[in-house]
């Protein structure tokens, strides 16, 4: 065999092999996806702020829509949070006013930027918000003292109402209520209670976690007063039900 011959099949064999170490690397340990090694505020620099930063021209600076404030990446990941009404729903992030506001006075996400938000604010939920499991939410809502509140509960006609009072500390509602529809009843389990400031919080009490109720067709389950310490009153609301239909 000539030397060149030897040495095209040296160079074929070494490549092979190369090929062959990234392939069982790969079989061994998985590559890391594009957030996996990333904390959420490295996401949000890395992924998010690209995109968002072509929305601070107006969402930095406009009064009423700065949810970008002040037009900085350090600045507007405190602002985003803070801002009300929210623009952000780290609870479920593909709701967020943010990726779902499409084109307005300004243009929608291209897919890519989409993308790339969608990944930080799921970034967001993992690190701040408790697991609430596989449930049910109703809200976000905004408590007004004095105001009555009225959730649809989408189980043919139910509904959820809370009267919220002035309260010297936390959240007071003097009643929850649950009424069923006039045709259907409504089964429902465990609602939890989600404060929801910057970083979400579930209600340390979990007061209603072993309720498992049936309401028949018209009538009305009332699971108030209920006193919330750990919220306050000022801050947007959410119940998740672990259970929420129509009874079997």
């Amino acid at each position: 065999m000539r030397v060149a011959e030897v040495d095209c099949m040296r160079i074929h064999l070494e490549g092979a092999a190369a090929v062959a170490s990234i392939l069982l690397a790969g079989c061994l340990e998985p590559a890391p996806t594009s957030t996996g090694t990333l904390t959420a505020r490295q996401t949000y620099d890395q992924r998010a702020w690209p995109a968002l930063s072509t929305c601070a021209g107006c969402h930095g600076k406009q009064p009423a829509i700065d949810f970008l404030a002040p037009g900085t990446a350090d600045g507007a990941y405190t602002t985003v949070f803070a801002f009300q009404p929210p623009v952000v729903d780290v609870e479920v992030p593909s709701a967020s006013l943010l990726l779902t506001m499409g084109k307005h006075t300004g243009p929608a996400f291209s897919p890519d930027a989409a993308v790339g938000v969608l990944e930080w604010l799921e970034a967001e939920r993992d690190e701040k918000m408790p697991s609430a499991g596989n449930t049910v939410r109703v809200g976000p809502v905004l408590p007004t003292p004095g105001t009555a509140i009225t959730l649809d509960l989408g189980v043919n006609g139910a509904q959820l109402t809370l009267m919220p009072e002035s309260s010297e500390a936390g959240l007071y509602f003097s009643h929850v209520t649950v009424t069923a529809g006039a045709s259907s009843g409504v089964h429902l389990t465990h609602p939890l209670f989600v404060s929801r400031p910057p970083k979400p919080i579930l209600d340390s009490v979990d007061r209603f976690g072993a309720l498992d109720a049936k309401v028949a067709a018209g009538g009305q389950l009332e699971l108030g007063p209920a006193w919330f310490l750990d919220f306050t009153s000022t801050d947007y609301l959410s119940i998740h039900f672990s259970t929420l239909e129509a009874p079997q």
